[in-house]
């Protein structure tokens, strides 16, 4: 009989130290504030594809940004003939280029100039350019753009010129153009220089 009660006892003892183990060696869940972190973290990082997609976009040109404006054509456009002055043996006379037209326009470089005679030929020989840096000129409709001529004094000894020449006609080629523009003129000429187009 008391071998019987230690038996009992013993089988007591050891199944409350084996339930005992079980409690404390269970796995404990991951906690919610590390799966938070990881996920904030996963969503941060940037592949190399994303990350030059978002480059591209944000470096790409707007269409609107390069607009091409077109050449003013010359039924367009009037010529008139602004002021004039002297200095040093030669003229100096502005020109004006108005747009007539219903939209903007531009023209860049050198207009064509020479003075005629009244049968139509041209004296001595068109303007040369005198070299003048230049940029494009956009003018809107109403707007002008202007140039300069010079022409020598042709009594001067070694001009070659002669003041017999009487002009008739200034016939000017817009830039880029084929259609001259012709008005009366009574300048005289002689080696004539023209510079190029600018906002008037």
């Amino acid at each position: 009989m008391k071998n019987s009660f230690s038996t009992v006892a013993g089988l007591i003892v050891i199944t409350t130290s084996l339930l005992t183990g079980c409690s404390s060696t269970s796995n404990p869940a991951p906690s919610t504030s590390s799966q938070g972190q990881t996920s904030t973290e996963s969503s941060s990082v940037q592949t190399p594809t994303s990350a030059a997609k978002q480059a591209t976009s944000s470096t790409a040109p707007t269409t609107g940004a390069n607009t091409s404006v077109a050449s003013c054509q010359t039924q367009y456009l009037s010529l008139t003939q602004g002021r004039v002055g002297a200095a040093a043996g030669s003229t100096y006379v502005t020109y004006y280029l108005k747009n007539h037209g219903q939209s903007t326009c531009s023209m860049v470089g050198y207009p064509g100039f020479s003075l005629l005679f009244a049968n139509g030929s041209v004296i001595q020989h068109p303007a040369t350019r005198n070299s003048t840096a230049y940029s494009p000129v956009q003018l809107q409709p109403g707007q002008r753009a202007q140039f300069v001529v010079r022409t020598v004094d042709g009594s001067i000894p070694g001009t070659g010129c002669s003041t017999s020449w009487k002009t008739a006609e200034v016939q000017v080629y817009p830039p880029s153009q084929t259609a001259p523009i012709r008005q009366p003129s009574t300048i005289a000429a002689c080696d004539l220089t023209v510079g190029p187009l600018s906002a008037a």
